[in-house]
């Protein structure tokens, strides 16, 4: 389920975002809640925000760094966090952006049970990226699932 929130506090009680923060008005939200956790669903996704942050005018280079994280942390949570399960699971894509000073915020959430694969060197690099990427980086797991945090801060 998608909804793109314009701002302010009624925006984001109406998205219902369980974890609302103070928003101002030059703040806008895509939001994508309950999504399956499939590698096409995940592809989807990575389109949706890039075509909502070139809506917004982005820059292009920041657009690219953006929704190259957030698909590795998608695709992520497709591969690993149901792995054990026996159908897809669920995740959440929430991104913020502040038009006042460009910064944007990507969170993805799944409610899977981490399932870590045999070493292998063609594996492995997609936490690495998104912290090259991003000006901030967060992985935290738990018995709740896993929950990545991106950040990119005012452009230079």
């Amino acid at each position: 389920m998608m909804a793109i929130a314009f701002g302010g506090e009624d925006a984001v009680a109406a998205a219902a975002r369980p974890h609302a923060e103070t928003v101002h008005e030059d703040v806008m939200h895509l939001i994508f809640d309950g999504e399956s956790a499939v590698a096409e669903r995940a592809s989807s996704l990575r389109v949706e925000l890039g075509h909502w942050l070139t809506g917004l005018q982005v820059a292009p280079e920041r657009v690219y760094d953006v929704v190259l994280a957030t698909y590795e942390a998608l695709a992520n949570a497709v591969e690993h966090a149901y792995a054990s399960d026996h159908g897809p699971g669920t995740l959440d894509l929430f991104a913020n952006y502040v038009s006042a000073t460009g910064r944007i915020e990507v969170t993805i959430r799944d409610r899977g049970a981490w399932s870590v694969h045999e070493p292998d060197s063609t594996r492995g690099r997609g936490v690495p990226l998104m912290h090259a990427l991003a000006d901030s980086t967060s992985v935290t797991s738990d018995d709740e699932g896993t929950t990545v945090r991106l950040v990119w801060n005012a452009p230079a």
